[in-house]
């Protein structure tokens, strides 16, 4: 008939049912040093974690690292896998066996019965003591190879001293005949093109399975710390699968076949390499080629492994031109390796070196080695001479410095003489360094003969951060840097170069407020970098230009000025050489539009430049647009009338002051009074500068003023035209002469330019044939005519005579000539002759013919006033 069913829901607290879960991850932990090896870390336990944190677990590493460590709470010290976790609700542990000089950091989980949270973030690293210096691992000795069985191989390695220690080693095998090359899966052995393939430490042994029998294999191994991979080692000896070790063998089945006879040929190329050509035998199923140079006892195998038939010739790179190389081969046939054929001629790239000093060597490289130590290190490349390197010289200096001090084989600085550094040391450090300077090196190579050429400076470096010199613009008013150049003018007159750069032509401005692509100070003599110009298709159609412009950062101008060469080239074109002046000649610097060598898109820009003071100078690249004359003279502004009079009210009261001060103080008597008079004399005429006449005629164009311009700090009446200004500045072909005023020679820019309102004013009132008028007190004025202008004086008797008898007497004592004796009586001349007998004169030079034209222009004019 049916069964009944009665239950009942569990009741809640409050209706809520709360759901348990994994505790939240601990916040970042805080390490602390507590004794030599020793560190403390401490962590905040999670509170809210429902059910609560029953244990901790602790990890470090060191910084840099991909390995984690764990804390065994047992005993107190890392462990690579397991370890005993931290029993709550201690938070508070101390680490032993941590290497001193190695940076840690920690992380931590929380348990409870849930299970593990996320662990937190990596805490701060921490040092114990000083740091040590930090490289990759070295190459390792090479590996040892053997046979075991079918398929199977055999490699066992030793793992070298490291800072950071090695954590991991990787293999990579290489099939001889093939060149195949694999790497070895660190959990099963078996051949990969990559995977997990690092053997952790202390494992220093492996079998590598899958290899192909009767195949000569050859096995290199690498390892890697916090730093990352070092390189590989050495290959080790080759070895053959399939072969059983323990088997005894004949001396004949090892035997290497015979080889052909013939040996290889060297045909020299460029650029280091050198093509080796052979014969091989219709058999041989792979070649291997190895080379040395003439006289050396070691040979090195050519291209590093087997090249696969059928081919023939291979190429060498690497070589050092001017040396003679020598090379041979062998072959692979029937599984084995033949006997090397002859050694072939010698055979050299270029001229062969003959005895000379060293050439400049290639620029060294400096690097900071310790911050804290104040240490950096410099590493170069010598290259093969003839006779060899017996010494190296270091110059090292302060960026922008301009004398090079001495570097002693110990590291110290020092301007005396220095021994040179041994050239097999490949590399020097250099220690009492200042911190936040720049600094660069350059070496040079001693031989038998003599010192070589000094190289090109190394790349820039700096202990810590770079001490920032700032020096305020005077134009835009903001600080700029000066990072390692020196400004030696008045500090009242520096402009910042971005705006240097941005007056530096008028005619073709900078597109505000981004056409300002690149400003970069010079520090080292080639610059590199990439400038992307997405829309320069665009702005060729806006008849905009992207400009390359120079200037000298100790300078209070705006000049163009180019280092003594230059060559600038982009996506690998040359597209701007600046070379240096002829001997005697003056190169007009000038900005160069670079425009027409870019493309849209990304373009690769190389910059090389030379020069004595190459890191005084700063460059930039600006998207321009030109402006004509007329599009500037709407930006001028305009005195206002009132204005302009107080100013020439000003300057003309200036005037009186100085003449009255410098005529109403009574002179002494005597010597003193008359040096006085000298001295009064000498500071009227400097004073005394500004004349109350005003010319309406520009000093440029010559006519008649139309729109008359001035200079804002201008001390002169004069104006001149803006037309005229203007449109000669244009035609000027050398920028750095440009923008002068033509009345006082100070620099006019189009921003200092003024349209006087009070001149604009007296031309709009003058007649047109009025050319001059005279400023009267109090801003007022009258126009001068030609009849007020001052005649000449008339020309004394005395002085007329004699200029006269010079002229004429040629001296002959028995001669008779024609005097002529001139008077002056009331201002009229009168001309008296006595007859005589003439000689004949030989003709007036140029001189006397002006004299005579000079006075019978004065006779014609007393004739008529009379």
């Amino acid at each position: 008939q049916g069964l009944a069913l009665d239950w009942h829901l569990p009741s809640t607290r409050s209706g809520v049912t709360f759901a348990m879960s994994k505790p939240p991850g601990p916040d970042r932990p805080e390490v602390s040093v507590a004794g030599d090896t020793e560190l403390r870390i401490t962590w905040t336990i999670p509170q809210d974690a429902d059910p609560e944190v029953t244990a901790s677990t602790v990890k470090l590493r060191i910084v840099g690292s991909q390995r984690w460590q764990n804390y065994d709470h047992s005993t107190g010290r890392l462990v690579a896998k397991g370890g005993s976790t931290v029993p709550a609700p201690t938070c508070e542990v101390t680490v032993d066996g941590c290497e001193v000089g190695l940076g840690y950091e920690a992380i931590v989980a929380a348990m409870n019965s849930h299970g593990w949270s996320d662990v937190s973030e990596p805490s701060l690293p921490v040092i114990i003591g000083d740091p040590k210096p930090r490289a990759k691992p070295t190459p390792p000795p090479p590996p040892k190879l053997s046979a075991v069985g079918p398929g199977k191989l055999r490699c066992t390695w030793e793992i070298g001293e490291a800072c950071p220690p090695i954590e991991a080693s990787q293999l990579q095998l290489t099939a001889v005949s093939s060149g195949l090359v694999l790497l070895v899966d660190a959990a099963n052995g078996r051949l990969v093109p990559s995977g997990r393939t690092t053997f952790a430490v202390p494992r220093c042994e492996a079998s590598i399975n899958g290899v192909e029998d009767g195949i000569e294999y050859v096995v290199a191994v690498c390892c890697r710390n916090a730093e990352g991979f070092g390189d590989y080692s050495l290959p080790s000896d080759p070895s053959v699968a399939g072969i059983d070790p323990r088997a005894s063998t004949s001396g004949m089945e090892l035997v290497l076949h015979d080889c052909s006879t013939q040996a290889p040929v060297l045909l020299p190329l460029t650029d280091g390499q050198m093509r080796v050509r052979w014969n091989l035998p219709e058999e041989a199923k792979s070649t291997i080629v190895k080379l040395r140079r003439v006289g050396d006892m070691n040979w090195y195998l050519c291209g590093g492994t087997a090249i696969a038939a059928p081919a023939s010739e291979t190429i060498a790179r690497g070589l050092d031109e001017g040396i003679e190389y020598e090379a041979m081969a062998s072959f692979l046939i029937n599984g084995r390796w033949c006997g090397d054929t002859p050694v072939s001629s010698p055979g050299c790239i270029g001229d062969i070196k003959l005895p000379s000093t060293p050439a400049a060597p290639p620029d060294p490289r400096l690097f900071v080695l310790d911050v804290a130590a104040c240490k950096a290190r410099l590493k170069w490349i010598v290259p093969t001479t003839v006779p060899p390197v017996t010494g190296i010289a270091v110059h090292f200096r302060a960026v922008g410095g301009k004398e090079w001090q001495n570097v002693s084989p110990s590291g110290q600085i020092t301007s005396e003489e220095v021994d040179l550094v041994s050239p097999s040391a490949g590399q020097l450090d250099i220690c009492d360094l200042d911190q936040g300077v720049r600094y660069e090196a350059a070496i040079a190579l001693r031989n038998k003969l003599g010192l070589g050429p000094f190289s090109g400076p190394s790349d820039v470096v700096c202990i810590g951060r770079p001490i920032p010199q700032p020096m305020k613009c005077m134009f835009c008013f903001n600080d700029f840097d000066l990072q390692h150049t020196r400004y030696t003018r008045n500090p009242e007159n520096f402009w910042c170069p971005v705006c240097r750069f941005r007056h530096m032509d008028p005619f073709n401005a900078v597109i505000e407020p981004y056409g300002m692509l690149l400003c970069h100070i010079v520090a080292r003599p080639t610059i590199s970098f990439a400038l992307d110009l997405p829309d320069l298709r665009s702005w060729r159609k806006d008849d905009h230009a992207v400009f390359m412009r120079m200037c000298r950062i100790d300078s209070d101008n705006c000049a163009q000025v180019w280092p003594t060469k230059l060559t600038l080239e982009a996506n690998g074109n040359e597209i701007l050489v600046i070379k240096e002046p002829e001997e005697g000649h003056v190169r007009r610097d000038v900005p160069k539009d670079i425009s027409a060598g870019l493309k849209p898109g990304l373009n690769t820009i190389r910059i090389h430049m030379e020069d004595e003071n190459l890191c005084g100078f700063a460059l930039s690249l600006s998207r321009t647009q030109t402006r004509t004359a007329k599009q500037i003279a709407t930006d001028i502004p305009i005195c206002a009338e009132e204005a302009a009079r107080e100013r020439i009210c000003m300057l003309l009261g200036k005037n009186v002051a100085s003449k009255s001060i410098a005529g109403d103080s009574p002179a002494p008597d005597g010597e003193e009074g008359q040096q006085q008079k000298e001295n009064d004399d000498d500071d009227e005429i400097v004073e005394c500068v500004v004349s109350n006449k005003l010319k309406l005629r520009c000093p440029l164009s010559f006519e008649r003023v139309v729109i008359p311009t001035r200079g804002e700090g201008c001390m002169h009446l004069q104006c001149f035209g803006l037309g005229a200004y203007l449109e000669s500045n244009a035609k000027m072909r050398a920028l750095n002469n440009r923008w002068t005023c033509p009345v006082c020679s100070c620099v006019l820019r189009p921003q200092d330019l003024r349209i006087d309102g009070y001149v604009e004013r007296v031309l709009a009132e003058t007649p047109p044939y009025i050319d001059e008028v005279e400023i009267m007190e109090g801003g007022a004025y009258r126009c001068i005519e030609e009849e007020d202008m001052p005649k000449a004086p008339p020309v004394e008797a005395a002085k007329v005579a004699d200029q006269e008898i010079d002229a004429i007497i040629d001296g002959t004592a028995d001669a008779t000539i024609e005097a002529v004796i001139h008077a002056v009586d009331d201002g009229h001349v009168e001309k008296r002759k006595e007859n005589s007998t003439m000689l004949q004169l030989p003709p007036a030079k140029k001189r006397q013919r002006r004299r005579q034209r000079m006075l019978s222009v004065a006779d014609e004019g007393n004739e008529s006033s009379n």
